[in-house]
């Protein structure tokens, strides 16, 4: 029996509970998974990051909070393997930052206003907008710049892009977040009752 396809999985029918699906689901996408994984630890990833861990990791990633992130994928904004890998690659990351963060008495770090945190303790300020204010390409592209740390060439590289389509889809999600937030404040930064 051929393996299936990343391109022939069936996400509605994995959101209703088919078991089969989902190994199908699983069977299709673990290869693009594993390969993102490893790509993102690079050569000199810890020792203590097991590829085998992070990839189970992803596909826990995807079931949690009632499969949140397979119902918010949107197919006519991106394709399977790039919201696979974009999946794969953050959950890498995040567990590379945990490995990497030093660990911080509770009181020391409820102490420090949230403005003063450094941006790894400290949730993306992207979970807090508006659903519908952004693209999820213009999304994910702002979470690799800005969450993630990378640069124009790297996103790009992530992506399988031109460098210019990072450059105009984080130029494109800056205006929209500019005149969502000019709409909801005056020029003295009070709230005007606008779009929220």
């Amino acid at each position: 029996m051929p393996e299936p396809s990343h391109q022939s999985v069936d996400l509605q029918a994995c959101l209703s509970g088919d078991s089969r699906a989902w190994s199908a689901f699983v069977s299709g996408t673990a290869g693009l998974v594993i390969a993102a994984v490893r790509r993102t630890l690079g050569p000199s990833g810890p020792p203590s990051l097991d590829v085998d861990d992070l990839v189970q990791q992803v596909y826990l990633k995807l079931l949690q909070n009632d499969m949140r992130l397979m119902r918010q994928y949107d197919p006519a904004r991106s394709g399977v393997s790039t919201w696979i890998t974009l999946i794969s690659r953050s959950t890498t990351i995040d567990a590379l930052r945990r490995k990497r963060l030093p660990v911080v008495p509770a009181e020391a770090a409820l102490s420090v206003p949230i403005e003063d945190q450094a941006p790894e303790h400290r949730e993306s300020v992207i979970e807090a907008l508006p659903a519908d204010l952004l693209t999820d390409r213009q999304i994910v592209v702002l979470r690799l710049i800005y969450d993630d740390g990378l640069d124009v060439a790297e996103v790009a590289q992530v992506l399988g892009v031109e460098a210019q389509t990072i450059r105009s889809t984080r130029h494109k999600a800056m205006l929209r977040l500019r005149a969502h937030f000019s709409e909801t404040t005056d020029p003295q930064g009070n709230p005007t009752g606008g779009m929220a």
